[in-house]
């Protein structure tokens, strides 16, 4: 929806293809930064990371199955079946993955790796802040996007009174409890690093960001969530 003069109006297909690009740009490119600079991965890819380094599985399946657990609960807390909505995040998943591989590396052949840790650290704080105006923008579009961040924003709305910040510690709190577990049964623990600890405790809070302040008119669509008062 766009809030236009204090007005919401749906969006043109052209406008729902250039906040979608935009916000996928966003959250791919910030991704890759991450990737690339080696300090730290987002908390639901370290916790994959963790159980593919114990079990000896591709972290790639994990992924997999995360995006289609939380496409699974968020069905069932709206206790409905949207078929299209579902399978166009199941398709962005796959899509997601494949270009952050590409960026990163892009990224790493360019030498971001390479760099003194203070630099890559700086990078990597840059990159979860893309990722936050990344989901930002394509929670509110609710065209497609990642089923996590589908489950993030149903779960902020219905439980957390619309707290962006609140709402995405709750939801990494769980793979890093994974991962934590992982650690205590192997007592390895891999992929985690400061720029996963500033992703837990800082990303909620730039997706509450770039909710007023980047693409400011694009509003959420709650038509479909039981919003919490």
């Amino acid at each position: 929806m766009y809030n236009e003069h204090g007005q919401l109006r749906r969006l043109s297909s052209h406008e729902i293809v250039i906040y979608f690009l935009a916000g996928l740009l966003f959250n791919t490119f910030g991704n890759g930064i991450t990737v690339a600079a080696n300090m730290g991965s987002a908390p639901w890819t370290a916790s994959a990371a963790n159980l593919a380094n114990l079990t000896g599985t591709s972290i790639s399946v994990f992924l997999f199955f995360y995006g289609v657990f939380a496409a699974t609960l968020v069905c069932i807390l709206q206790r409905n079946i949207d078929w299209p909505h579902v399978i166009g995040n199941i398709i962005f998943v796959v899509a997601f993955s494949s270009i952050i591989g590409i960026v990163s590396t892009r990224l790493t052949a360019l030498g971001v790796g390479a760099l003194p840790i203070a630099w890559r650290t700086i990078i990597d704080f840059i990159g979860v802040i893309f990722i936050g105006f990344g989901v930002s923008i394509t929670q509110r579009l609710q065209f497609i996007l990642h089923p996590i961040d589908d489950l993030t924003n149903l779960t902020r709305f219905m439980f957390f009174r619309g707290n962006a910040a609140i709402s995405q510690i709750i939801n990494f709190s769980f793979p890093m409890l994974i991962s934590m577990i992982v650690w205590a049964f192997s007592g390895e623990l891999v992929a985690i690093n400061i720029g996963t600890l500033f992703s837990f405790f800082f990303q909620g809070m730039f997706v509450g960001y770039a909710d007023h302040h980047v693409f400011g008119h694009l509003a959420h669509k709650l038509n479909n969530i039981k919003v919490s008062h």
